[in-house]
């Protein structure tokens, strides 16, 4: 028996079709040759009777469709390889499982390798340029990672036509006859590329040709079963049943995600009916099942898991001590949020509800970066403690344990002991946090590994100490640790010298920066700074300065001080406290002290002394800025800026500097 479709075919030297793949148009090809040859061979045509009209299959009919979209491409079968179900990747191809290199030749090899691996704890890379295949068989070569995920971003499922749940059982038989009924050719199709090319090519065509499907046919269901097919109808009904079966799942659903989710807290559950009001699914990391009722002490046992196939993802619930034959079975899962998933077993529906109320709240934790580029051994090392990580700041009763793997983190075993100094053989760990009660989350830990400029701070700015010029004879006295004050914590040894000679040479050390005195007005000493086994040596510049300078009395400080909003623009050579703000009122007494977060009210005044003007701060009661309170003589005046120095310490600096805006 042959079941029929009238189709229109196009002939010219110019032929295009919508599809890039070279194999396709040999297969087009051929069927254009053989109706060429129908016009020079008329004595080799076989009449056949005239089909019926329930035996006739016009092009874009609704079988045509369905056949089309049951051999379409199935691009969801390597999603855990390229993370879309809109294309798959082209096979061979190569790939990097947690920096291995595996190469993954043909659909078998994919099913074996995923049947061998913990797929949730492996970081797969790709070794590009590698070629993707979309559902109409059309292909793209794709150059990097930022590339392909642009195609991921972009993945529309729902926008596919694939029939994923059925496949035809090749070879299948076609003849091809002309409007008079006349056997042209008979094609043999051995693929659903093939298949899918034939259909396609044959939609847009002038030449009115009949194309026919040798019947009996089989189609193979993804369970197994196989099934004869004798006619059109019969044909039809198969394929859209088993469309019907497969739109059950949700792609956009993720096994991994559904499973830290699963196992995060307890969950109620309802099948519509009041069967389940007070009981509560409890998912262990050991696979194991309990259901509990209220506060019983006893609870149903049973087993769960998790797969995904070409339905999505599955839930399978089996061995229960109570409701077998409510619960037992693999539900697909159709709908899955942070807090709900929905399920479905056949015509039966289960709806799941994250019930966290009764347990430490998690809403504080989160995924987490940390950039680091300190080395031991040409390894990076990481600070893993609570700290780091801002766990401190959540105020909950919890443990909280690292892993190197996210199997560990979920069955609780092989935490990383030296968290403070974790020498990252991975570039992701795994926090587990677990609350007084025994529930838990999961979250990444993402470790990125910087490169190192250690003296990054020293170089950052010109290091300058001032100090007041006076009549008489005297040394200067500078206090030379104040020029790197910020940068030398990082530091593992820092050391002072009044030649850059002596500096690389590492001798004739000055023994007392911290009282350093010299007779000249303006020079430099140098800074040996020792970091990791590296040395690096900055300048300090020493200046006496007058510090009388400029022709501001107490009224022009003043003044210039309630026009306009100041922010200190450095003290003593750092910017520590540029955050800071200054609104000096008139008359009042009181200066505001304000940043993005902080505001105090202090008090400030002016006084006229024989050295300059003094400006007095007190009352500064914040983090850090504490520090100006006490006096300050004005020795650089200008309407822009002032340099402030403290007047029980010279070496003390701050520098104001005025924002009319």
């Amino acid at each position: 028996m042959v079941g029929l479709i009238s189709v229109q075919l196009f002939y010219s030297k110019e032929l295009k079709f919508s599809i890039m793949k070279t194999r396709t148009y040999q297969l087009v090809t051929y069927f254009l040759f053989a109706l060429l040859c129908f016009s020079s061979c008329q004595d080799e045509i076989t009449d056949v009777d005239t089909p019926n009209e329930q035996e006739t299959i016009l092009a874009d009919s609704v079988l045509a469709n369905l056949i089309t979209s049951t051999s379409a491409n199935y691009g969801a079968y390597d999603d855990v390889l390229d993370n879309s179900s809109c294309f798959s990747v082209d096979l061979p191809v190569s790939i990097l499982v947690n920096g291995t290199p595996v190469t993954i030749d043909t659909e078998a090899d994919l099913e074996t390798w995923l049947s061998e691996q913990n797929t949730n704890t492996n970081v797969i890379d790709f070794e590009f340029p590698i070629t993707i295949i979309f559902s109409d068989y059309s292909e793209f070569t794709i150059e990097n990672q930022e590339e392909l995920q642009g195609f991921v971003d972009s993945c529309e499922v729902n926008a596919t036509d694939s029939i994923t749940c059925v496949d035809f059982s090749y070879p299948l038989s076609f003849s091809v006859f002309n409007t008079g009924f006349n056997l042209i050719e008979t094609l043999v199709i051995n693929n659903d590329e093939s298949l899918f090319s034939f259909f396609n090519s044959l939609e847009n065509n002038q030449i009115t040709l009949i194309v026919s499907l040798n019947f009996p046919v089989s189609l193979q269901y993804t369970n197994g079963e196989v099934i004869e097919i004798n006619t059109n109808e019969e044909l039809t009904e198969a394929i859209q049943a088993a469309e019907e079966n497969c739109a059950i799942g949700n792609y956009d659903c993720v096994e991994d995600e559904i499973l830290i989710n699963l196992m995060s807290c307890p969950w109620r559950f309802t099948d519509g009916s009041d069967n389940f009001e007070n009981y509560s699914l409890l998912f262990n990391a050991d696979n194991e099942l309990q259901i509990s009722e209220g506060l019983a002490t006893s609870a149903i046992g049973g087993n769960w898991s998790l797969s995904t196939s070409e339905a999505g993802v599955t839930l399978a619930i089996s061995e229960l001590t109570a409701f077998e034959d409510s619960l037992e079975g693999e539900w697909i899962v159709t709908e899955c949020e942070e807090g709900s998933i929905s399920l479905q077993l056949g015509d039966e529906h289960l709806v799941l509800t994250k019930e966290c109320n009764d347990v430490t709240p998690f809403s504080c934790f989160s995924n987490y970066e940390i950039t680091e580029c300190t080395l031991v051994n040409n390894s990076p090392v990481f600070n893993l403690s609570a700290n780091t990580i801002g766990l401190v700041d959540c105020n909950a009763v919890f443990t909280a344990t690292f892993h190197s793997s996210l199997i560990d983190a979920e069955t609780d075993v092989n935490p990383i002991e030296n968290t403070k100094a974790y020498e990252a053989l991975t570039a992701q760990v795994y926090l587990r946090i677990e609350d007084e009660n025994g529930f838990y989350e999961i979250y990444s830990i993402t470790l990125i590994t910087s490169e190192c400029d250690s003296f990054e701070c020293f170089q950052s700015f010109d290091a300058v100490l001032e100090t007041c010029y006076t009549d008489a004879t005297v040394l200067y006295e500078f206090n030379l640790p104040l020029a790197f004050a910020n940068c030398t914590p990082s530091a593992d040894n820092v050391t002072y010298y009044e030649t850059l000679a002596d500096a690389e040479a590492e001798t004739n050390t000055i023994v007392t920066p911290e009282v350093y005195n010299t007779a000249e007005l303006n020079s430099t000493v140098y800074t040996r700074v020792e970091i990791n086994n590296q040395v690096d040596i900055f300048p300090i510049q020493l200046n006496v300065i007058n510090c009388n300078a400029g022709s501001c009395t107490e009224g022009d400080i003043e003044g210039i001080l309630t026009q306009c909003q100041w922010h200190i623009a450095s003290y003593n050579g750092s910017d520590n406290l540029m955050d800071y703000n200054f609104d000096f009122e008139e008359d009042s007494g009181i200066v505001v002290i304000y940043t993005d977060t902080i505001i105090i009210d202090a008090s400030w005044s002016t006084l006229q002394t024989n050295e300059g003007v003094v400006i007095e701060f007190s009352n500064v009661a914040g983090p850090n800025v504490q520090a100006i309170n006490g006096n300050w003589l004005v020795v650089e005046c200008t309407a822009a800026q002032l340099v402030l120095h403290n007047v029980n310490d010279s070496s003390n600096e701050i520098v104001i500097d005025r924002n009319c805006e």
